[in-house]
């Protein structure tokens, strides 16, 4: 009985050791070892197709390694785990006047260990799978893009795979074929993350997850105002762009000029930027240097100072890791000393070009173009100039150690009318002691490593992927970086105290009649962000700097400021404001997609309402809930296509939101036409068409109010026909209040078009 009892113990010692030694062999045929890239060359149809890879290694000199054809006609190269965080380059393998070619043309796209990218044909750096042999569903937009439209358009593949699953948040698995689109996020609330996530099994067995977030937003429309006196020939930038959001103008309250950030709070934002959108990001080789990156610009003001602070990012830590100087505390602006400056408008009745005056020893005068950098009248590296109205300029720089740092007047009449700043009247600001940071007439700054605001809004895009005007267009892959890792840390803060007397104001004239400012970073002389921002600060983005034709040319360029400054205190007295319209930001709680008998939430989110707002909820026409709550419970019991909205009604106006709902499969994705129109021809027979019949197909619809926003937003044309009937309102223009009266009649909030 004990020998068979010690035979037992054998056997199964040898079993457990023998199920050890098949675990071992499935896991590290799984474990993904190194790194791994692929290229579709359907693009550029190279003879041969070479890889370069440099970083913490470097595969082979100049072109690099010879790219393999796999059996799905991909090329492809494997990297060791050695190989950490790389930059990859594709090429032909040909030398200038042999008809090279390569991408990226600049810094390469950033490979780390244990993942694996493809080139796709589109030129777009996709995740595919892991570096292993399983079988695994890819997306090709990558995991956090943004998007403000009602979905996303998402196209789908599969690696090593026949067939893969997609789910929507949480969405019963629909199956996907290679190449499939979808829609992603329709029908759901923006501000919100949509939740994709692919399944598929390879030949092994093995099945693999692959998770997709997506993040919808909702821009609303900002309340701006104009004044002519203040000199602006541009308007203020919109969008993510703001001068003095929600009228904000500052606020009355004592500042501790400490480098810390507690007596600062969101209500002093005079002029909101953008993180990532220095001139850098449009020149990818140029990543490597300092960030210069404005995002935020406050004030308060004191009966004895007006002070100021502002925020710079540092996103390189998120967009281009591999860069290690700036993507590190190297890069603060404090490292060096470079200009920068508060241009104010204290005296709106004078207008500064930047032209400054001065007197020589002998008593003869000379000028400069710009008040810094210049050398016998000439400017060595370019300069601002300004059209807007400005008179004193706070010159100081990035590390304090600047003896002339001064404030400079304009009150010098040149001949053309315009004024000069005077460096004989200049009043001085700069250091008395570096090591005490002590200067002179009581100005005060200091500089800290840090973050104001809790969320940091810009392009979430890799170096070389960015266009001019991506920052302008809303619909640009937007993201709070601090949700992709961003740290406060990574920011820098400066804070600044200019006593009241060496501008030779009060707070009372603050407070009754205000000032302008904006903020201007500059590299050197010439400007590279300002808050508020102006456009002149990337029109030589892309261009190259003549020094080094791997940098920026707006290090050199001058840059003249139209836009308006923001406000202090008060607004001008010519001020016209245009109020923001009430919007309503609405949809479900889930993408489409969902199971029948899943219950879904219907929310809305009304800006700039007057008083209550009421809510009705409609699903196919049919109100399932009509009161001041904002959500409303739909459990939909049949598969099919639903359209949802409410109707938002404050105490002056309603406005209408209708979304497209899916209950099974999501809605697969059909292009639409973009530039023609409908009908291109008007119909040959006498046919009586009702006015907002925008399509001709005998009914009012949504369609057509659909079409009347793409024809404002220029993406198709219309007929002779067509615009008539667009024209609902008949002012004899088309515009989006024609598609809301659509949209009101469809709702029945009126009875007649």
């Amino acid at each position: 009985m004990q020998k068979s009892k010690r035979i037992i113990s054998i056997v199964i010692a040898m079993m457990i050791m023998v199920s050890m030694l098949a675990v071992a062999a499935v896991t590290t045929s799984a474990a993904a070892s190194g790194s791994q890239v692929y290229f579709d060359n359907s693009k550029y149809n190279w003879e041969q197709v070479y890889v370069y890879a440099y970083g913490t290694k470097e595969n082979a000199k100049w072109p690099g390694q010879l790219m393999e054809l796999d059996g799905s006609g991909l090329y492809t190269k494997s990297f060791p785990s050695t190989y950490k965080s790389e930059n990859i380059i594709f090429t032909n393998g040909l030398e200038k006047g042999e008809g090279k070619e390569q991408y990226p043309e600049a810094a390469g796209l950033a490979l780390n260990s244990g993942e694996c990218k493809m080139l796709t044909a589109d030129l777009q750096w996709v995740d595919y799978g892991k570096p292993d042999d399983h079988g695994y569903g890819f997306a090709y937009e990558a995991s956090g893009k943004g998007f403000s439209s009602d979905y996303l358009a998402v196209k789908l593949g599969l690696k090593n795979a026949d067939k893969g699953y997609y789910s929507i948040d949480g969405s019963p698995k629909t199956e996907y074929a290679n190449g499939d689109t979808i829609k992603v996020g329709e029908g759901k609330i923006a501000n919100t993350t949509v939740t994709l996530v692919l399944t598929a099994t390879g030949s092994d067995g093995v099945e693999t997850t692959q998770t997709y977030t997506y993040k919808k937003s909702f821009t609303e429309t900002k309340t701006t105002f104009s004044s002519s006196s203040d000199g602006h020939t541009t308007d203020a930038e919109t969008g993510y762009y703001d001068t003095n959001p929600n009228l904000q103008l500052g606020k009355y309250k004592k500042i501790t000029v400490d480098g810390n950030l507690d007596d600062w709070d969101s209500s002093m934002i005079i002029a909101q930027g953008q993180a990532n959108d220095d001139p850098r990001v449009y020149m990818p080789s140029s990543m490597h240097e300092q960030p210069w990156d404005a995002y935020a610009l406050y004030a308060a003001w004191d009966d004895d100072n007006l002070y100021f602070m502002w925020e710079l990012a540092n996103t390189t830590y998120i967009i281009s890791p591999s860069d290690n100087f700036a993507a590190s505390n190297e890069a603060r602006p404090w490292r060096n000393s470079v200009p920068m400056y508060l241009a104010l408008s204290v005296d709106p009745a004078k207008q500064a070009t930047g032209a400054a005056v001065g007197t020589n020893k002998d008593g003869s005068t000379y000028t400069n173009p710009f008040v810094w950098g210049c050398t016998g009248g000439v400017a060595k590296d370019g300069g601002t100039s300004f059209t807007t109205h400005i008179d004193t300029l706070v010159a100081m720089d990035s590390n304090n150690s600047n003896g002339g740092a001064s404030i400079f007047k304009a009150d010098t009449l040149a001949d053309d009318g315009t004024y000069m700043f005077n460096y004989d009247t200049r009043v001085p600001i700069g250091v008395i002691n570096f090591q005490a940071q002590d200067n002179r007439n009581g100005f005060k700054i200091k500089y800290a490593n840090g973050t104001k605001s809790t969320s940091l809004y810009g392009i979430n895009a890799p170096k070389g992927s960015r266009v001019m005007g991506d920052n302008l267009d809303v619909n640009s892959n937007f993201a709070d970086f601090f949700d992709l890792g961003y740290k406060a840390d990574y920011g820098y803060i400066y804070e600044v105290a200019i006593p009241l007397s060496t501008l030779n104001i009060d707070r009372e004239y603050i407070e009754t009649k205000g000032i302008g400012a904006m903020q201007i970073l500059t590299y050197g002389t010439s400007a590279m962000d300002t808050l508020p921002h102006d456009p002149s600060v990337l029109d030589n983005a892309n261009v190259e700097y003549s020094y080094d034709p791997s940098t920026s040319h707006e290090k050199e360029d001058i840059d003249n400021i139209t836009v308006p400054l923001a406000r202090i205190g008060a607004l001008l007295p010519d001020t016209t404001i245009n109020e923001a319209p009430l919007e309503v930001n609405f949809g479900a709680d889930k993408s489409s997609g969902q199971a029948v008998n899943t219950n879904i939430t219907l929310s809305a989110d009304a800006y700039h309402a007057t008083g209550n707002v009421n809510y009705e909820f409609k699903v196919n026409g049919k109100t399932i809930q009509n009161s001041e709550s904002s959500s409303a419970s739909w459990t939909p019991t049949e598969t099919g296509t639903y359209e949802i909205s409410v109707i938002a009604t404050d105490s002056k106006t309603s406005v209408v939101s209708t979304k497209t709902f899916s209950v099974g499969a999501a809605g697969a994705y059909v292009p639409e036409p973009t530039t023609s129109p409908i009908e291109t021809t008007e119909p040959t027979t006498s046919v009586d068409y009702k006015l907002g019949d925008v399509d001709m197909d005998g009914t009012v619809s949504i369609v057509d109010a659909t079409l009347i926003q793409k024809y404002s937003a220029e993406m198709c044309t219309f007929t002779d026909k067509q615009s008539e009937l667009a024209d609902t309102d008949k002012n004899g223009k088309i515009e989006i209040n024609d598609a809301t009266l659509i949209q009101k009649f469809l709702a029945e909030m009126i009875e007649s078009l």
